[in-house]
């Protein structure tokens, strides 16, 4: 009896078999792991391509009931125009249309709403459920001069700071950890303000033609005048709105809305006229790496083009509506011909 008991004794595992072992299933997570990676940025990669979604056709709604694209206001005067002088220099000086603030048709004593900082984001927040905080917005906005946040004017306003500082999730790329409200963006010195990850496309305009570091555009800077830029969104839009109809190189081929990384540029305060848009002048996806809050504030003029921490590319809305994902690795030319409204370039994203 004792010999059968002792037949039938289980056998254990010898510590080579159960280093084996562990070292069988740590290779396997190892090869899982990309795996599960790959598959969670697909879900936020969705997720963005959504955002851009809604945002598209909240833009196509209201132009199909305002009979124009969502408009920005400026901060303060800026009703100029650019004259190459003399002609063919590649050299602009400002001119004056409006003669100044007392004659600016934005002054309220001239039935206008002052320069109050409004993006075009407010303008299509009716068409993505949030009619609530449009009006709250409406109410609030100082009807004066400047818009700066730390003086409290307008969107800076302190009874708008609810909204102001609440991030939305239908502005937020899910895969861009700093698409927070953060402090010190751009004219929100001693303010928190929400972020945008989704900028309008002002075009292949260069923004501070001063610099040349990796700036391939167009002629002349124009997003801080009423000098139309030669895409669809820049942050004196109100002067003269621009419609789906000045589309002439084709819906389908004319970038609207792209992505943007917060921590990348400072310019991004959500509902802000100078933090909702971004230039295709500087190629697709290019980082300033190793640089400091102060040292991407002083270079904020590079810091101004789309990009994404989705592997390989970033994502457009195009003035259709479909979204688009972009490689980095597209011609820059190409680029830059798909986010102009109608200059005649003959390109498509195929």
């Amino acid at each position: 009896m004792n010999n059968n008991r002792h037949s039938k004794r289980k056998k254990a595992f010898t510590l080579v078999e159960l280093l084996v072992v562990i070292a069988i299933i740590g290779v396997l997570v190892a090869l899982l792991l990309p795996a599960v990676q790959a598959a969670r940025e697909a879900a936020r990669r969705m997720s963005c391509q959504n955002n851009l979604k809604q945002l598209g056709l909240a833009v196509i709604n209201f132009s199909d009931s305002r009979g124009h694209l969502p408009t920005s206001i400026g901060q303060w005067y800026e009703e100029v125009t650019l004259v190459e002088d003399p002609p063919g220099s590649g050299n602009f000086r400002s001119e004056d249309l409006g003669g100044g603030w007392s004659q600016s048709s934005q002054n309220p004593a001239n039935g206008g709403t002052g320069f109050n900082g409004k993006g075009w984001i407010v303008d299509i927040l009716p068409y993505i459920e949030q009619q609530a905080m449009y009006d709250r917005i409406e109410e609030k906005l100082v009807r004066d001069f400047a818009a700066k946040a730390k003086g409290g004017w307008s969107l800076g306003h302190n009874d708008l700071r609810e909204i102001t500082e609440t991030q939305m999730s239908s502005l937020t790329c899910p895969s861009d950890p700093s698409a927070v409200p953060t402090e010190g963006l751009w004219w929100w010195t001693s303010r928190t303000a929400a972020t945008t990850s989704y900028k309008g496309v002002i075009g292949d305009n260069i923004i501070w033609p001063q610099s040349t570091l990796h700036q391939e555009g167009s002629l002349p800077d124009c997003h801080n005048t009423v000098l139309n830029c030669n895409g669809l969104f820049y942050r004196n839009s109100y002067y003269e709105k621009i419609k789906l109809k000045n589309v002439t190189d084709g819906l389908s081929n004319t970038f609207m809305i792209g992505e943007a990384v917060v921590e990348q540029d400072f310019h991004s305060a959500a509902f802000f006229s100078d933090g909702d848009f971004a230039s295709c002048n500087a190629p697709l996806n290019f980082f300033l790496v190793g640089l400091d809050v102060a040292g991407l504030k002083d270079q904020w003029y590079n810091t101004r083009g789309f990009k994404s921490f989705h592997p390989g590319g970033a994502q457009f809305v195009f003035a259709d509506g479909s979204v688009h994902f972009v490689n980095d690795s597209i011609d820059h030319d190409v680029y830059r011909g798909l986010s102009t409204r109608n200059l005649e370039e003959i390109v498509s994203l195929d």
